[in-house]
């Protein structure tokens, strides 16, 4: 799980270095497996506006660009992109500059023309592969503000490893809770500020669960008049730092709220669904089903299904279907957050031979009480980034609700196990900092959270005193 040192600070604002954080998390019990430094690869590259863009005499792909970067005196800029335009806002790296691999921009003549300085591809940026044109900024950007306000921010990004019974360390926010634990500092949740319209979402949209055993919850929200563009860059930024690469703001968000909370979600178009009808069914013996990747799937009965009333549209937990997914036309959106059976995910991953950061998280668990949380916070981004309004209310089936279990813990046993003399005041701190529920007594009585699947059993609670 590759997770980013200032998202965690999002969460929880510690004062430690990304070595010092690498530490802590190891002792607590993260393995942290490799560590990578990025961003923040270049100097003096700005905001520009392109004012002019005229082709160079006697060349056929070269252009003399007039660039304002804000400083009162306008660059005289070649540039060879093809898709290089009067009124674009660019990256200009000026004289001076240094760009990833320590190239250095200088004065240089091309065909006779001097240049004051490049503007840039992301290639040239170091943040993709993409070398096809330069990078066209936002409207939203300044112009002579460096580009490192908007992406390109210096990060650390841990690779922790994962074990199977802890899918709450594939988010963000599980890290940090693990923070928290460990320094007994304020744990701060994402911002969500929804605005709902008048309409309700149980007019347009409707939920069936055929199959609870295999889908506990299922919770939908509709958003209409959503523009499907690009997201803003320093979630770009985010999502190519811990390795997903940006498609659109509709559905970089949905991977953003899965990196952020943990939670998967998923977008459909609404008006490829339908009638807004939602089942979540198994699927028939032999079905074929088209999932977002362009693979024809035949599916037995061991593989669950999101349905409209005629066709499948989703491979539940695992991926979408090419024959509902967000496209360039798409003005209003069914949201999915759900929550399913972990083995039946990982046998459908098996069949179909998918493996996605989706089924991964579903395979280990994810937390059932986080459905609603997960798809407002998606909602609120998507509003915010994206347009669009939310309609009132979530359309949230929960034929199988989570039920909370209490353990006991001995302290006794506890100092037995570890050698320790800890007082049940001492032990009680430390799982309540989990988040768990504790009543103290002659012994403890412990009710662990919804997303601690894997608190079992007393020497499970052990085993977190000692962490």
């Amino acid at each position: 799980m590759k997770t980013s040192y200032n998202w965690l600070k999002d969460f929880v604002d510690f004062p430690h270095s990304p070595a010092e954080m690498t530490d802590l998390l190891t002792r607590t019990g993260l393995n942290v497996e490799d560590v990578e430094e990025v961003g923040g690869e270049w100097t003096d590259v700005v905001v520009g506006k392109v004012l002019e863009c005229n082709p160079v005499p006697d060349t056929d792909h070269l252009s003399q660009c007039i660039v304002d970067i804000g400083s009162g005196e306008n660059l005289h800029i070649v540039c060879g992109a093809p898709n290089v335009a009067a009124g674009q806002l660019v990256p200009v790296a000026i004289v001076g500059a240094v760009l990833p691999g320590g190239f250095r921009i200088t004065r240089r003549k091309l065909r006779g023309v001097e240049s004051q300085g490049m503007i840039c591809s992301e290639k040239e940026l170091g943040i993709s592969d993409e070398k096809s044109g330069i990078m066209v900024l936002p409207d939203y950007c300044q112009i002579g503000k460096p580009v490192e306000d908007y992406f390109g921010e210096k990060d650390w990004i841990f690779d922790i490893e994962v074990t199977i019974n802890r899918g709450d360390w594939l988010s963000h926010l599980g890290v940090a809770r693990e923070i928290k634990a460990a320094t007994g500092l304020e744990l701060k949740l994402p911002q969500i500020e929804l605005q709902e319209t008048a309409e309700l979402t149980s007019d347009c949209v409707s939920v069936d669960i055929q199959s609870p055993d295999r889908c506990p919850r299922y919770s939908a929200r509709v958003i209409k008049g959503v523009n499907v563009a690009h997201s803003p860059l320093w979630m770009q930024d985010r999502l190519r730092k811990v390795g997903l690469r940006p498609i659109s703001n509709v559905v970089d968000i949905t991977n953003y709220v899965m990196r952020e909370l943990g939670h998967p979600l998923h977008a459909f178009d609404y008006h490829l669904v339908k009638d807004g009808n939602i089942v979540v069914r198994i699927a028939e013996e032999g079905e074929k089903f088209i999932t977002l990747d362009g693979r024809e799937h035949t599916l037995s009965k061991d593989d669950l299904l999101i349905a409209d009333r005629q066709r499948g549209v989703g491979l539940a937990g695992v991926m979408g279907g090419e024959n509902s997914e967000i496209n360039a036309d798409t003005k209003d959106v069914i949201l999915e957050c759900a929550y399913f059976e972990p083995v039946g995910i990982r046998i459908t991953s098996r069949n179909t031979g998918i493996s996605t950061d989706s089924s991964s998280r579903f395979e280990r668990g994810v937390d059932p009480e986080m459905t609603a949380f997960a798809i407002d916070r998606t909602a609120y981004l998507i509003n915010k980034f994206a347009g669009g309004e939310t309609l009132a209310g979530i359309a949230d089936e929960y034929p199988q609700p989570w039920e909370s279990h209490k353990l006991q813990l001995r302290p006794e046993r506890v100092n037995s196990l570890l050698s320790t003399k800890l007082d049940a005041k001492e032990i009680t701190g430390y799982l309540e900092g989990l988040g768990c529920e504790v009543e103290s007594g002659g012994t403890i009585s412990v009710t662990p959270p919804s997303w601690r699947h894997d608190l079992e059993r007393e020497i499970d609670l052990v085993e977190e005193v000692a962490r």
